[in-house]
């Protein structure tokens, strides 16, 4: 059993595990989640990602034709039997790819599409460098382990969740995920999508697991429930069962603690005065033009802060309701919401009478 996270006396572990909040990354739970581990099949998330991103780019179409190599065709582990010589639409090999986690057709997208394995992970390690993920090297479009010589592709749960994060943002990547079983060719039995809780596990409709010797059992899963989105990556677990068994005990517990709150209501003042030039009132406070609503884990609320976005002073006239700023919730430097801060009642321009006295007392006060 590998040493790890552990869920009741009795309940199988993992080796790390992180679970976020889909909307604005505020991570939920943790245990070892910067633990540099082989992904194993989890790298082809960002296989998924890429295309998708192609597809919706218009740099290729869902029936473009690729060709198999031999080298294609020799690859091992999880497979679709492709045979050198056959072409296969990029859609029917995402299909494979998504649903059945084939590392044959996940080496063909690459050499298909990126013309070179070497080109796509180079295309593939940019992607990680421009999402932040700063713990994470790719040196195979599959996941399988290294051959003798080559390096084995490293990440942490927490690179993989922000890996996740783009994937579920992303429809086509979702449509992929979310297919419960998958047939190539004409024929053939269907083959089940290898994420088991995408039928056991309420409102569950993706992402993507992984296995390999040196990796364990890992999974990355997401789970939607009353318009909260929750994902969970758990990696180096000890055999098939428990990945999806731990998954689900992190994504439960992550929905059991995580709640929707208003953190202020439309119409409420805000702390933070604004300056009010060329008007008898010398200073207002923004009103919230909307309810602030987030999902926060309930032993966060106390950290969550409002901070007002406002410039240091306006000039009237100013008609009630014009937006001057923007309020933030924060949490540990993440945006949770944001709404408009409005003037909360019109703001008149003086007549020449006020100006006047107003500008000499002014003078009158700069020389004493």
């Amino acid at each position: 059993m590998l040493p790890g996270i552990a869920y009741g006396a009795s309940a199988p572990a993992c080796a790390s595990s992180i679970c976020i909040i889909a909307d604005t990354g505020v991570i939920v739970s943790e245990q070892a989640p910067d633990e540099p581990r082989a992904p194993a099949s989890m790298v082809k998330m960002m296989q998924m990602l890429l295309v998708a991103e192609g597809l919706q780019n218009g740099l290729w179409e869902p029936e473009a034709k690729i060709a198999i190599s031999g080298e294609v065709q020799a690859i091992g582990g999880a497979q679709a039997y492709l045979k050198a010589g056959e072409e296969w639409t990029l859609a029917q090999l995402m299909g494979a790819v998504s649903v059945c986690s084939a590392n044959d057709a996940a080496l063909a997208i690459a050499e298909g599409l990126w013309e070179s394995e070497d080109a796509y992970l180079q295309a593939a390690n940019a992607r990680a460098v421009e999402l932040g993920m700063q713990s994470t090297v790719l040196y195979s479009p599959h996941g399988l382990p290294p051959s003798k010589g080559e390096e084995q592709d490293v990440t942490t749960a927490r690179d993989l969740a922000i890996l996740a994060r783009q994937c579920v943002g992303n429809p086509l990547v979702m449509e992929w995920v979310g297919r419960e079983e998958f047939a190539l060719r004409d024929g053939d039995p269907a083959k089940s999508n290898t994420n088991r809780l995408l039928t056991r596990m309420d409102g569950c409709d993706g992402l993507k697991t992984g296995y390999t010797q040196a990796a364990g059992y890992c999974l990355a899963a997401t789970a939607v429930r009353d318009g909260l989105r929750l994902i969970a990556v758990v990696m180096g677990c000890d055999s098939l069962n428990a990945r999806f068994e731990v998954a689900e005990r992190v994504l439960e517990d992550g929905f059991a603690s995580v709640q929707k709150v208003r953190l202020i209501a439309k119409g409420e003042r805000v702390d933070t005065p604004v300056s009010v030039d060329n008007c008898r009132r010398r200073s207002l406070q923004p009103v919230v033009a909307e309810d602030l609503w987030s999902a926060v884990p309930q032993d966060a609320l106390d950290k969550v802060e409002l901070v007002a976005m406002t410039p240091p002073r306006v000039c009237a006239p100013l008609p009630a309701g014009t937006e001057i700023g923007t309020l933030q919730a924060q949490l540990d430097g993440i945006v949770l919401a944001s709404a408009p801060l409005l003037v909360p009642r019109e703001l008149d321009e003086p007549g020449w009478r006020w100006k006047i006295e107003y500008s000499v007392l002014d003078r009158l006060g700069a020389g004493s």
